[in-house]
């Protein structure tokens, strides 16, 4: 029997992703991964809705804990939606600076 490869999910059809860096300027505690998602989460979620927030897939990569800088992970067609979900999160995490937005890892470092 012949081994045959496994289709995989074409280009066109992918979520594509963008990249955040983010920088916390006004944090005085301790950069913890888990608070700050679900500070995310739930402010996107009060923003868009409940569904928005399963379908951006929010995922935090990277933390500096001495700069307070974070690399975020989002679904590109919820990226605006996101955005604009950071104001609600300012009450938790204090003043959010975005320092730049690409569309692979490789340019935010």
């Amino acid at each position: 029997m012949k081994k045959t490869k496994l289709a995989v999910i074409r280009p066109n059809l992918r979520h594509k992703k963008r990249y955040v860096q983010l920088q916390l300027l006004t944090y005085n505690q301790s950069i913890d991964q888990k608070i700050i998602h679900t500070t995310l989460c739930r402010a996107l979620q009060k923003q868009s809705g409940i569904f928005a927030q399963i379908e951006s897939n929010i995922t935090i990569l990277e933390t500096n804990p001495k700069t307070k800088e974070l690399i975020i992970r989002i679904n590109k067609e919820y990226l605006d939606e996101f955005i604009g979900s950071l104001f609600f999160a300012q009450s938790d995490l204090g003043l959010i600076k975005i320092k730049d937005i690409k569309s692979t890892i490789k340019k935010v470092k």
